[in-house]
């Protein structure tokens, strides 16, 4: 089966999903897991003022690195052998899944796994998807993973948190 399997995350509830769900996976299949977030730097093509941009940069890469380490803790808690790539560049722009395609073709992925909000028609037109774009355009398997339900007439605030990885 997979020996080496790639999560996208960032700080999303469907990305907390994902990481449980490529955790199982890895756990099940007792592969490799390759935990992967890109600094999405996509607001800079909207926004202007390099003042903003040397102090948020570091404030995004420390956050980026906070959300590695506690992926990667619940990943040795699972007991899966995991390394973790950070993308810190500023030339991404937004291309989020581009990069993502490159890590799993540079660290030899056999499968993408994805959290996806689900989102739909204008919303999903004005805000883009990079799982859509990583579903389409890569040559490994796309594992889409869902956000979380909310239980039945909750409405109030984001579905619940994933913390920890089903075993």
């Amino acid at each position: 089966m997979y020996q080496r399997i790639l999560v996208a995350i960032d700080d999303s509830h469907c990305a907390r999903a994902a990481l449980a769900e490529a955790i199982h996976l890895a756990a099940s299949c007792k592969a490799e897991l390759e935990i992967t977030h890109v600094i999405d730097y996509g607001f800079l093509q909207h926004e202007l003022g390099q003042g903003e941009l040397s102090t948020r940069r570091p404030q995004l890469a420390a956050a980026g690195n906070t959300l590695l380490s506690r992926a990667a803790a619940i990943a040795k808690a699972a007991g899966v052998p995991y390394t973790t790539t950070l993308v810190d560049e500023m030339s991404v722009l937004g291309d989020i899944a581009n990069e993502v395609r490159k890590i799993a073709a540079t660290c030899g992925a056999q499968i993408i796994v994805v959290g996806t909000h689900g989102r739909r028609g204008i919303q999903r037109l004005l805000v883009g998807s990079v799982a859509e774009s990583l579903a389409r355009e890569c040559s490994v398997p796309v594992l889409l993973v869902r956000e979380p339900i909310r239980p039945e007439g909750d409405v109030s605030g984001p579905a619940p948190e994933v913390t920890e990885a089903a075993t």
